[in-house]
């Protein structure tokens, strides 16, 4: 029988704000409201239900309105009248003077007039009232009016209906997005439909690939990554850096293999979505460091834990018919719980030594503050050693290194390539940028930090992961 998959829990403990994004953006007026303390993210279509019903709370009863609709006929038909007899008036004894004659004449037609027409339009209204008393009229206060400040003008809504009435708040966080122009906006993570933080599975699973291949590119990928700056671009020279690391040999008949994927030894991982989480998102002020633009993001803040479920197949490793059409040489081996915490200690080592030399030799002063952090973690992760759990950097902001080859591509005489490949596949995403760079540059030369009071706080993404055996 087929070997039993290998199932494990993963805990993934946020160690500093931790971005995820969904690809949406909040706007200010239309999907929150910011007040001096607090950002409240509204359901737009909850609030404009509100102010529809209570407008039509405020208008008067049909009843009513046909009430007024009489009333409005009466004075006008004594208006009418009036009118009918002052023309008579005028037609029995018109003044001797013709041009005073002329000018009575032609207010009494004007008002005779204006009469018909208002008429006209109160039979309008009565026949709209009678025939279609139950179409739903938009409220002017809604046509004229857009963002939910307008509707706060209308005093059909206040602030505390956010909080107090039902359906209408999503969530809250604390403080305000920075405001870049005249209205800001949030770049949104993702969330489940009960707008509830989580960590998606394809995020997790990508970070374990490239610890991964951080870590067996030296031996299997070797003679590629001295040629990588060939490439025709740079998506195929990291699909041909990954052949070399992740896919099986095909054994005997390769027509077995329909799809070159199949040989793909991470077909083999499959890791869920993280459990959602009860816990509002950070509000997170972040500006490109040592000079950017400030964007306000949301992000998982820090000491929140996930769990997910990480199962390895065990049949591709085992199982003789299998095994005689795809080798996966010794993954069996790397892909267990201990070896890839281990892996994952000595990429994440690495990755905190270069982080912490970066601000360590920035003349900024605030600079200090973020490499004690790095000091910090790299106490945190001898603390880790023997252990199934390591530390890394995943999602948004967290960083061009955490997420790419790094050193391994600038090692040794590799050092030409890499400056050839910034120049070929525009690294730096800016032709000049990319031309300008020689041996020896830093790169990346900014990095992603949240601020706090105006002062670099902590950087991005920074999780311990931790592989448990999964409670029965």
């Amino acid at each position: 029988m087929p070997s039993i998959n290998r199932v494990y829990q993963l805990r993934i403990e946020t160690l500093s704000p931790l971005c995820v994004l969904s690809g949406s953006r909040l706007y200010e007026q239309v999907d929150f409201y910011a007040d001096r303390e607090t950002t409240y993210v509204f359901n737009s279509d909850a609030v404009l239900d509100l102010v529809l019903q209570r407008w039509l709370e405020r208008q008067p009863s049909r009843e009513q309105q046909l009430a007024r609709l009489a009333e409005r006929e009466e004075r006008l038909q004594r208006r009418k009248q009036k009118n009918i007899e002052d023309i008579k008036r005028f037609e029995a004894s018109p003044p001797k003077d013709p041009r005073k004659a002329q000018e009575m004449e032609q207010r009494l037609i004007a008002e005779a007039n204006k009469i018909k027409e208002e008429l006209a339009r109160l039979k309008a209204e009565r026949a709209s009232l009678e025939t279609a008393a139950t179409t739903i009229v938009v409220p002017p206060e809604l046509l004229q009016n857009s963002g939910f400040n307008d509707l706060l003008t209308t005093r059909l809504l206040t602030v505390d209906d956010l909080r107090t009435v039902p359906g209408l708040l999503r969530y809250s966080c604390t403080g305000r997005p920075e405001v870049k122009s005249e209205m800001s906006e949030i770049l949104a993570c993702v969330k489940d439909p009960a707008d509830r933080l989580y960590l998606p599975g394809s995020t997790l699973k990508g970070a374990l690939r490239t610890v991964l291949a951080w870590a067996l590119a030296p031996k299997r990928a070797a003679q590629v990554l001295a040629q990588f700056a060939d490439a025709e671009d740079k998506r195929k020279a990291a699909a041909a850096i990954e052949r070399n690391i992740f896919y099986g040999r095909k054994q005997g008949d390769s027509r077995r293999v329909s799809h070159d994927l199949l040989r793909d030894v991470m077909r083999t991982v499959h890791l869920s979505d993280t459990q959602p989480v009860r816990q509002n998102p950070l509000l997170a002020q972040v500006r490109v460091f040592p000079k950017g633009s400030p964007m306000t993001v949301e992000a998982a803040p820090v000491g929140v834990t996930f769990t997910a479920v990480l199962q390895i197949e065990q049949y591709p490793f085992t199982g003789q018919i299998a095994r005689s059409v795809i080798d996966f040489g010794d993954w069996a081996q790397q892909l267990q719980p201990a070896r890839l915490a281990e892996l994952g200690r000595q990429r994440t080592r690495v990755l905190i030594e270069g982080e912490r030399a970066y601000f360590q030799q920035r003349p900024e002063p605030e600079a200090a503050a973020i490499a004690r952090f790095y000091a910090g973690l790299a106490e945190r992760l001898a603390e880790l050693e023997g252990t199934n759990a390591f530390l890394l950097p995943i999602g948004w902001g967290a960083g061009w290194r955490s997420k790419t080859l790094d050193n391994l591509l600038r090692e040794g005489n590799r050092e030409t390539i890499f400056v050839q490949a910034v120049h070929r596949y525009n690294l730096k995403l800016d032709q000049q940028r990319s031309q300008r760079f020689r041996a020896g540059d830093r790169f990346p030369a900014t990095r992603k930090l949240v601020m706090q009071n105006g002062q670099p706080w902590l950087p991005l993404g920074w999780v311990c992961l931790t592989i448990e055996e999964r409670k029965v």
